[in-house]
């Protein structure tokens, strides 16, 4: 196994995955290409890591930063857009690892707080990952989990 971040959307280990994915959540893209070149455009902001078995795709998780902001304050976290991992390869740690390496992305940033949209029939995932349902931030469509990082002076 190894673990590498995507330098090009529009590769085609990528795009295979990300299309398998919006297929398992019913989902589709009226243009693909459009699609993963918008991704492209946004990769200095969103990153993402693909979890590879040789030359499978295992998973793929993509997370960004996000800055809440009102006249009091503004908080920094980190944000995990999309998780997804191959349902041959699901229940064997890959999910977590993929979590586990973006949240220590965040962590070399010096970004304690994460935050992610729980689809329905993922929250006891999350839930397992440390991750909460939050009171603050409020989603009308999905479950909003978040989850604090302890930074220490090593870190």
């Amino acid at each position: 196994m190894r673990d590498i971040f995507v330098e090009d959307f529009e590769s085609e280990l990528f795009t295979a995955a990300f299309k398998k994915y919006f297929c398992e959540i019913s989902t589709s893209s009226r243009n693909w290409e459009m699609l993963f070149r918008q991704m492209n455009d946004e990769k200095d902001t969103t990153k993402a890591i693909m979890r590879l078995d040789g030359n499978t795709v295992v998973g793929f998780i993509m997370f960004c930063e996000i800055e809440l902001q009102c006249i009091f304050f503004s908080e920094k976290f980190g944000y995990i857009r999309e998780l997804w991992v191959d349902r041959s390869y699901r229940r064997t740690g890959h999910g977590s690892h993929l979590m586990h390496l973006a949240e220590q992305y965040f962590v070399g940033r010096k970004i304690p707080q994460m935050a992610l949209n729980a689809l329905p029939g993922t929250e006891e995932f999350y839930r397992k990952q440390g991750y909460s349902a939050s009171e603050v931030i409020v989603s009308e469509s999905d479950a909003i989990f978040t989850k604090k990082i302890y930074i220490t002076a090593s870190s």
